[in-house]
């Protein structure tokens, strides 16, 4: 937004002098008037043939696919509304059938998809409450839900929730990675490299995580300046 702004500042002045300086009353003498012409062209070749595209050189992203607003509004008014439809249509069905699991799975799923994070929280719970606690998927997704409504932390209940994805399946490694990374945002650094670590050990070498958690560590050994052997694999402890 700043480089926009900056921009597109530096264009209007330089539109503006092309139709104000050729009215400027300037000093009699042709000598003043001949330098002053001298540095308005200058200066507008510098505006507009080197500034300007410097700038967004530096700060722009120039391979970036346009995205024009009235195509973005046309896809949020189509997409809204059938979302509400939906949600609508289900939570009727719910007032009725208030102990359907799947019911309140599929509303869950809705409203996160429209990006009402709470009520898809509140439904996650229901879902799980009436449905099958050994089913780990809602047990991850409202892990994943509270993560989201609370821009990337980890929050206690989102620990809970991965915490009980592990009591099924105790080796879990998208639950034993978000446990990690909340362990580096509560500033436990080395708890966290425990933990993965000992993801580490039990991954096939075929398992994509294998990469994904090998890059953690790798960045969080770098910035600790610590020698991983002085860190002993330790699994969840629930």
């Amino acid at each position: 937004m700043i480089l926009f702004l900056t921009a597109l500042l530096l264009l209007t002045i330089g539109a503006l002098s092309l139709f104000i300086f050729p009215i400027l009353p300037l000093s009699r003498g042709h000598g003043s008037s001949g330098s002053a012409k001298l540095i308005y062209i200058c200066f507008v070749f510098f505006l507009f043939a080197v500034l300007v595209p410097f700038l967004y050189g530096r700060q722009g992203k120039m391979l970036m696919p346009d995205y024009p607003l009235a195509r973005r509004d046309i896809l949020e008014s189509e997409a809204l509304p059938r979302y509400m439809a939906q949600i609508r249509r289900m939570e009727r069905y719910l007032d009725a059938a208030p102990d359907d699991g799947v019911a309140w799975e599929h509303l869950a799923q809705t409203y996160r998809k429209a990006g009402y994070y709470d009520e898809a929280t509140a439904a996650y719970r229901n879902a799980i409450a009436w449905g099958i606690p050994q089913d780990i998927s809602n047990w991850h997704a409202l892990a994943e839900t509270l993560i989201q409504a609370n821009n990337g932390r980890i929050t206690g209940e989102a620990q809970k929730a991965l915490e009980n994805v592990l009591r099924y399946r105790p080796d879990d490694p998208k639950a034993v990675y978000f446990l990690g990374l909340a362990r580096v945002q509560n500033q436990e650094p080395q708890k966290a490299l425990a933990l993965w670590r000992y993801l580490e050990q039990i991954l096939s070498a075929d398992d994509p995580w294998l990469m994904v958690i090998r890059e953690r560590i790798s960045a969080l050994q770098e910035t600790l300046q610590i020698d991983l052997r002085t860190i002993k694999p330790q699994a969840p402890v629930l």
